[in-house]
């Protein structure tokens, strides 16, 4: 990747040092300028701003295929559709599921909210038994999972990625545990996608959601799920609209038929169906893989600094590599007041405060150089 001429396309990179992509990412120039279009001719023109309904679901479908083929859908016009965000989503798709009493949904204690609370209230309105995996150190042992999923596990809800300290499960062995107990997979994938290579048939997923804000580089307000089609169509969402019928052409009262595959989980129309496409486009025409050795480099930067530093104290798992993932969380004296001090500088730095410690999580355009930056002001700042 030519980081000197990426970066120009991040104006973002003229105000501040950005490395907060695990939060709410800035976008590139061209999905900025997506964005304005569609909200400046929408509002401007109404109705009028649209082609034929025929032509934007025709867009829709090569959006389909542009998404499904970044995460190797076998078949992306049945298995992707788009949503709002990752809370829709995985709320969209468990509730769909045909659940009966004492169906065991299987979590963890590292969730971030909307893949806890959506299970939680599951387990009220259908009898349903949740269990907690409790982390080890920042950790999910895959010895613990081993030992709670059973016969009568339904369903095990992860995130491929942790938000507060960047712990990446195994997928491929957590879905050969879930699959030898007939227990499915739903993984929240937002704090992945974008920065570490995820294949879904490699994996064998079942169910993939995520917002397109973060590591995508999309807005807010788009997102995507992912079905296996064998899947697909024993689910009965009841999110659903216009879109989700075989015929979305036909908008007078009739009875409703559900589309094929995740088509059934396409509510509607907006933006969300196509910013998220050309993030995706984005980042695919950079290479995942380019991305994904780039970030390596700069959070190897972030580890050895901590390491190094005995005011710092590291709090993200880096036992193994496959562990690892774009975000870097460590403790050092006065860490909120620290990340407030970095947003009021002449040139601020963004990052986060999560879990008592700070948060950093760089991406594609980030250099050394603001890696550094952060670090050694950081340094400074507790100095003072």
């Amino acid at each position: 990747m030519d980081i000197e001429n990426l970066r120009n396309l991040f104006p973002v990179t003229e105000k501040a040092i950005f490395l907060n992509h695990a939060a709410i990412s800035p976008s590139p120039t061209p999905i900025i300028e997506l964005c304005q279009k569609w909200h400046v001719y929408h509002k401007t023109y109404g109705d009028m701003y649209f082609p034929n309904l025929n032509m934007i679901l025709e867009g829709i479908e090569e959006d389909r295929r542009t998404v499904g083929n970044f995460i190797n859908a076998k078949f992306p016009e049945e298995e992707i559709a788009f949503t709002y965000n990752t809370s829709y989503g995985l709320a969209a798709i468990a509730e769909g599921i045909s659940w009966k009493k004492k169906d065991k949904i299987v979590i963890n204690d590292l969730e971030y909210t909307s893949n806890s609370y959506t299970y939680q209230a599951l387990t009220g309105k259908f009898g349903l038994e949740l269990i907690v995996i409790p982390n080890i150190n920042g950790v999910l042992p895959m010895e613990s999972f081993s030992q709670l999923i059973d016969q009568s596990t339904r369903l095990v809800a992860i995130s491929h990625v942790q938000f507060s300290n960047g712990f990446r499960i195994d997928l491929k062995e957590l879905t050969k545990i879930c699959h030898e107990n007939e227990a499915q997979i739903l993984v929240d994938a937002i704090q992945s996608l974008g920065a570490v290579p995820l294949d879904v048939q490699d994996q064998n997923i079942d169910y993939l959601a995520s917002g397109g804000y973060k590591w995508l580089l999309g807005p807010l307000g788009t997102g995507l799920i992912y079905i296996k089609r064998e899947l697909a169509e024993s689910l009965n969402p009841s999110f659903i609209g216009s879109m989700s019928d075989t015929n979305p052409l036909n908008l007078s009262h009739h009875s409703y038929s559900p589309g094929r595959g995740a088509k059934r989980f396409q509510a509607s129309l907006g933006p969300h169906t196509f910013l998220i496409a050309k993030a995706v486009e984005f980042l695919n025409n950079l290479g995942i893989m380019n991305i994904y050795s780039h970030i390596m480099r700069l959070t190897d930067l972030i580890i050895e600094f901590v390491q190094e530093n005995n005011n710092f104290g590291l709090q993200t798992p880096i036992e193994t590599q496959q562990q690892r993932s774009g975000i870097v969380n460590f403790t050092c004296p006065n860490s909120k007041k620290i990340v407030e001090q970095l947003r009021k500088l002449p040139f601020p730095i963004a990052i986060s405060y999560r879990e008592g410690g700070l948060r950093l999580s760089p991406h594609c355009y980030n250099t050394e150089e603001e890696i550094q930056t952060c670090l050694e002001t950081i340094k400074s700042l507790i100095s003072r």
